[in-house]
């Protein structure tokens, strides 16, 4: 069975599937029109190290903006729809998406290499994690699962390595249930600060890895819809999110979840930690949650619009949100954060 409804994927192909019949043409490393590109096109992720600011979007648009400069469009030489972007430091970085593309960057993202594509596998890459500028990780659509050991030059794709895994189903089908198990779409990765990895896919699944990704364990989850996002607080707790405005806060890895009331039943996408340890959790319709508490509760901003957010940074006091149209900064003190 192959659960295939209300994914990450769905988000990206159903939900801005009207953005396809938009056209934005910019030349490469010229300074980007913001009333253009910054509001007609759909950016999926946004990351940043240091000074830079890089996010990825439809049709290989990758824009980057570095200490605070007006963002510059970068020629990918791909069309394909970019759905994330890991930067593991100012040079380094690598980003994924749709006909399982992988890009690659050693000078700050000025110039992208293809390091992987398997258009024909017609299966989509939703997320991208290192953890030096060696080892990687990429997931996707059907369990979708690639590792690398030097720097992204080559890609092998593999099973996750399941050890210990929840059963969702009966005795008699619990073979057939753990199969299921590499059909699922992986939707997000996420490192802890003792080094434990995790990743969220559909149907509630949660895996930690406590290897770098060697063998992964299923942790027993609170919910049994979609979830799309992880992030990991500067305590080590961690907050992971999904469908229908669904938010979990755990203080042990993962062993015991809490639910947090968002009173909004929109899809969440992403979240950050903000340097003055303000949380934002971002979705659809135009979602913005903020904790002031440490994530033990949310209240909701309004930025002003029903725009639809699929991911967010932080960047020198600012929030910076991407999504289906474009890319939006506020200060803190446009959401009411200022301390």
């Amino acid at each position: 069975m192959q659960i295939t409804k209300f994914t990450r994927l769905a988000f990206i192909v159903i939900f801005f599937t009207w953005l396809s019949f938009v056209t934005v043409s910019v030349a490469d490393d010229q300074v980007v029109n913001y009333s253009i590109l910054l509001t007609k096109s759909l950016f999926l992720d946004i990351n940043s190290k240091g000074d830079t600011v890089m996010a990825v979007g439809e049709r290989g648009h990758i824009i980057i903006s570095r200490n605070g400069n007006p963002w510059r469009s970068i020629k990918t030489g791909v069309n394909s729809t970019l759905t994330a972007v890991y930067l593991y430091d100012e040079e380094h970085a690598w980003a994924v998406g749709h006909d399982s593309v992988i890009l690659k960057t050693t000078d700050g993202g000025n110039h992208w290499r293809r390091v992987y594509f398997a258009p024909e596998e017609e299966t989509p890459l939703l997320d991208v994690w290192f953890e030096n500028d060696q080892h990687g990780i990429a997931i996707g659509a059907y369990g979708l699962y690639l590792t690398t050991t030097d720097g992204g030059n080559t890609w092998h794709r593999e099973h996750m390595n399941i050890v210990d895994a929840v059963s969702h189903g009966t005795p008699e089908n619990e073979d057939e249930d753990l199969v299921d198990l590499y059909d699922l779409h992986l939707n997000a990765i996420a490192a802890d600060h003792n080094g434990n990895l995790y990743i969220v896919a559909e149907a509630g699944r949660i895996y930690r890895s406590v290897d770098k990704g060697k063998s992964w364990h299923e942790l027993k989850s609170p919910y049994i819809g979609s979830l799309f996002g992880i992030l990991v607080l500067d305590d080590d707790s961690l907050l992971v999110f999904g469908l229908r405005g669904h938010l979990y806060h755990t203080y042990d890895h993962g062993n015991n979840w809490e639910e947090i009331d968002t009173h909004t039943r929109e899809m969440l996408t992403d979240g950050e930690e903000l340097d003055n340890g303000d949380i934002v959790i971002v979705g659809l319709g135009g979602t913005v949650l903020v904790s002031m508490d440490k994530g033990i509760t949310f209240t909701g901003r309004n930025p002003g619009n029903r725009n639809s957010y699929s991911a967010v940074v932080s960047f020198r006091k600012n929030v910076i949100m991407a999504g289906d149209h474009g890319v939006e900064k506020y200060s803190y003190r446009q959401l009411d954060m200022d301390k």
